[in-house]
């Protein structure tokens, strides 16, 4: 089996060039996927002029040591969502100080968690984007219940949604300049 997958290497490849293009940056925190997703950024050679790094915060106390969450956020946790998706990005981003975090947590198998609230659940990822300008979330379903089809498909879901958000954030920044450019031009007529 070739690394990383042939469906990602366009994903990375062409995230990489925007971040380049743009002198931006990324940091992924992990959870579900189990570092895919550091992996197949870092698989592009060069990686290091855009990737600032990563977490895998797989435990509970990992995120009480590494990502700034406190024993009564942890007594409190009642499992993946779209809210401690964006938390994890945004504490990340703070800590890096990287242009953009994209951060995955979700429930890749039934091993995981043998509770009630997780039933139906599993193929279940959670994705949240920090960005200078603020967060975008994002939860989906693979309709798989095998745990490692599901963190390949959470690390490719999460590129996917990435590199759809850094297009729009670049066309509407292009949008911006061209109405200020238009605007301007009108004035001198």
């Amino acid at each position: 089996m070739a690394f990383p997958p042939e469906s990602i290497i366009p994903i990375v490849q062409e995230i990489s060039q925007i971040l380049i293009s743009r002198n931006e940056t990324i940091s992924v925190s992990e959870g579900a996927c189990g570092g895919l997703l550091s992996a197949y950024l870092v698989s592009l050679q060069g990686a290091s002029d855009w990737f600032q790094g990563g977490t895998l915060l797989y435990s509970l106390n990992s995120r009480l040591k590494l990502s700034g969450w406190s024993r009564t956020d942890i007594d409190n946790y009642t499992g993946p969502s779209e809210k401690v998706a964006l938390r994890l990005a945004r504490n990340l981003r703070i800590e890096l100080g990287s242009t953009y975090v994209l951060s995955e947590t979700g429930i890749a198998s039934e091993a995981v968690h043998k509770r009630k609230e997780f039933a139906g659940a599993i193929g279940t990822v959670y994705l949240g984007i920090s960005t200078p300008n603020g967060e975008i979330s994002k939860v989906t379903n693979t309709g798989n219940e095998d745990r490692q089809i599901n963190m390949q498909e959470f690390a490719k879901l999460g590129l996917e949604f990435f590199l759809e958000e850094l297009k729009k954030i670049v066309e509407n920044e292009n949008k911006v300049i061209e109405e200020e450019e238009n605007g301007a031009k009108r004035s001198k007529s």
